[in-house]
């Protein structure tokens, strides 16, 4: 599974497409994390759960 922040999420979905995975799922967050405070990081971390548990569940 991948995680990407959503400045780069255009990439991921071309590499992706490149190498024949079109459809591949993909988690995205606000950008940027490596700057976020301990609260910001929580709040991100849970949207990524949200996006990420029904991909876990299929």
């Amino acid at each position: 599974m991948v995680l990407c922040t959503t400045p780069f999420e255009v990439t991921a979905r071309n590499i992706a497409r490149v190498l024949g995975l079109a459809d591949y799922p993909f988690l995205t967050v606000q950008h940027p994390i490596g700057s976020c405070t301990l609260p910001e990081l929580k709040e991100r971390a849970e949207v990524a759960y949200r996006q990420a548990l029904p991909i876990l569940l299929e």
